[in-house]
């Protein structure tokens, strides 16, 4: 099911964790390990979303996505992709970001935790966008022809900025914005970064 562009509001503080939202627990305990970089260190919860939430029927029931983060070192180059092969490359092969396709499992929580916020489908927005959406077109995405995997289409965009206080800066800069691509039939889904 594809859309128009609509907001993406990070709501006040959610204690449900069946709800779509930034931050808080993974829903993966007892299905799989907490996701790692090819080095094994530890990746960042950035969303937990119902799969339906994503407009995704049959197979799983959520998609959690994470990403790399470090607050000491800059990281940004790991995550980022603009077109460019070797971006891809970087992402795929470090693991720097992964969207796992899942049943619900135990809510089990990484080292550092993003305070868990709602997200609540806002009203249509005029393109182009840079905040938090769901929907098409992907608002500021750089270089449209990306070389994608066959079959990942657009499916939400998250800007740092819409993130809790010490955490906006969870894609590198407090400015940029980490699109969400997923193939629903194949439960495949890829992660990545952009600045504008």
């Amino acid at each position: 099911m594809r859309f128009d562009m609509k907001r993406l509001l990070a709501d006040a503080e959610c204690h449900d964790a069946l709800e779509p939202r930034i931050g808080g627990g993974a829903l993966i305990g007892g299905l799989i390990n907490w996701p790692t970089t090819s080095s094994g260190e530890e990746l960042q919860l950035v969303a937990s979303l119902p799969a339906k939430f994503l407009g995704v029927e049959g197979g799983a029931e959520y998609v959690s996505v994470f990403s790399f983060y470090s607050r000491d070192d800059y990281f940004l180059d790991r995550i980022t992709y603009h077109g460019d092969p070797e971006e891809m490359e970087i992402i795929k092969r470090g693991g720097a970001t992964q969207v796992v396709f899942h049943e619900k499992g135990g809510e089990v929580f990484g080292r550092d935790v993003i305070p868990a916020r709602r997200l609540i489908v806002g009203d249509d927005v005029a393109q182009p966008y840079q905040g938090s959406g769901i929907g098409v077109p992907p608002g500021f995405l750089q270089n449209e022809n990306l070389a994608l995997d066959k079959g990942l289409e657009f499916s939400l965009q998250l800007y740092s900025g819409d993130f809790p206080a010490n955490w906006t800066d969870i894609f590198g800069l407090s400015d940029a914005l980490g699109y969400l691509f997923i193939d629903g039939k194949r439960s495949e889904g890829l992660f990545f970064a952009q600045v504008t």
